[in-house]
């Protein structure tokens, strides 16, 4: 990993809730590369989403370090910059909203960084038929399968163009056409625009499509696989 460029670095990162009586992350450290797929993966409570959320800065850490791209989180003065053009987040839950169209859903995002309409529309209609979804621009969340929706999910989170993914449990709704299907996108977007993928997961077939996995227990990093050759999984775990 030293040969390619840290994208995130997190050293002894703290995290505690309830007044301090529960810490979801007890001095977890964590490297990812520049263009690493890195699945979490742990028992629930064990603190994965949570340092999902502490590398998009939903929330600060207690105590340690979190650098992304080079940048100290505890020095950034603006995270909104950060949570708008670094990462993007999808959830397992595509978290759509319901009254906007696909198209719309995509270009909310893009209204942080104060596009122009007629950009945001171009945009948004690129990044639909990126996923897949060509002419469901006007379709609204209700009208597309789980896995359209998902992939509508995806769309929004590149619409500012981050360098990093955050995925938790994005095919955890889906079933296991639509989730080989995310998980293919992942890579291909990993292949074709060099994106950084931390994905958290409980299903171990999916963890098996990432470059390298990282396991979490009671707030800490407590085992890492070997990095693997870029691919070498995804083409394992397809029939």
């Amino acid at each position: 990993m030293s040969e390619r460029r840290l994208v995130v670095e997190m050293r002894g990162v703290v995290k505690a809730f309830e007044g301090g009586r529960v810490r979801a992350l007890d001095g977890a450290d964590l490297q990812v590369a520049a263009g690493e797929f890195v699945a979490v993966v742990g028992p629930s409570g064990c603190g994965k989403s949570t340092l999902l959320h502490l590398i998009a800065a939903l929330d600060r850490p207690d105590a340690g370090t979190i650098i992304v791209n080079g940048e100290d989180l505890a020095e950034e003065r603006d995270l909104c910059k950060h949570r708008a053009q670094e990462v993007g987040l999808v959830f397992q839950m595509d978290n759509l909203l319901p009254t906007l169209s696909a198209s719309e859903n995509v270009q909310v995002p893009m209204f942080e960084i104060g596009l122009p309409a007629r950009r945001r529309r171009q945009r948004a209609e690129t990044l639909l038929g990126l996923v897949g979804l060509e002419g469901k621009g006007h379709n609204r969340p209700a009208e597309l399968s789980g896995g359209e929706r998902q992939r509508v999910a995806m769309a929004r989170a590149l619409a500012n163009e981050p360098g990093i993914l955050l995925a938790d449990e994005p095919t955890g709704r889906l079933d296991s056409a639509s989730g080989r299907r995310i998980l293919d996108l992942l890579e291909q977007l990993r292949r074709e625009r060099g994106l950084t993928v931390v994905l958290v997961t409980h299903d171990p077939a999916v963890a098996d499509r990432a470059d390298r996995i990282v396991r979490m227990l009671d707030g800490r990093i407590v085992e890492e696989a070997g990095a693997r050759p870029a691919g070498a999984a995804s083409r394992a775990a397809r029939p």
